[in-house]
């Protein structure tokens, strides 16, 4: 909904700045940048990036080493079950349910901990970038510049997106 909304405004947006482009045609200057690939492609955002992946290896491997203990655990009240006394074994088998529930809540918090961290380096790469087009729009002159996934054709001539780049990974 939102994406068609943004969409719908960004057609509105241009079909508004055409007649004032044409009006005043020599000094229009549209340029176009594709910010899925400054965030794929840059030095900058690759070293952010890497730095993310790094954070969800460790959380990965906190929850691996928390699933080998359930799992021991388990086998060990597989293993030993019969033979202990049924007040023991109950007391296993809780034991065993709460490393469960603990296991759980655990994966729980560390997805909701990682998807927070993933929203929020996004947004940090992308009010960066949105900084250094707007610095580049000014001192190049651009009337405007517009994110390709919203531009149904545009000649290749006006992507800027390899200069954003560059740029960006002059400033980290």
């Amino acid at each position: 909904m939102k994406r068609r909304l943004f969409m719908l405004t960004v057609l509105v947006g241009i079909m508004i700045l055409l007649p004032l482009a044409a009006a005043s045609a020599a000094r229009v200057k549209i340029g176009v940048i594709d910010t899925q690939k400054i965030m794929r492609e840059s030095r900058a955002a690759k070293n952010a990036r890497s730095l993310f992946l790094k954070d969800v290896e460790d959380k990965r491997a906190v929850l691996g080493a928390k699933q080998k203990e359930v799992r021991a655990l388990e086998e060990k009240l597989k293993r030993e079950g019969k033979k202990m006394s049924p007040s023991a074994r109950k007391q296993k088998a809780e034991k065993f349910q709460k490393e469960i529930k603990e296991l759980k809540r655990l994966r729980s918090d560390l997805e909701e901990e990682l998807k927070k961290k993933d929203t929020d380096l996004t947004r940090k790469l992308i009010t960066e970038i949105v900084k250094i087009v707007r610095e580049f729009s000014r001192k190049e002159k651009y009337t405007v510049i517009l994110e390709k996934k919203s531009v149904v054709i545009a000649d290749e001539a006006i992507d800027i997106t390899d200069k954003i780049i560059r740029l960006y990974d002059d400033l980290k």
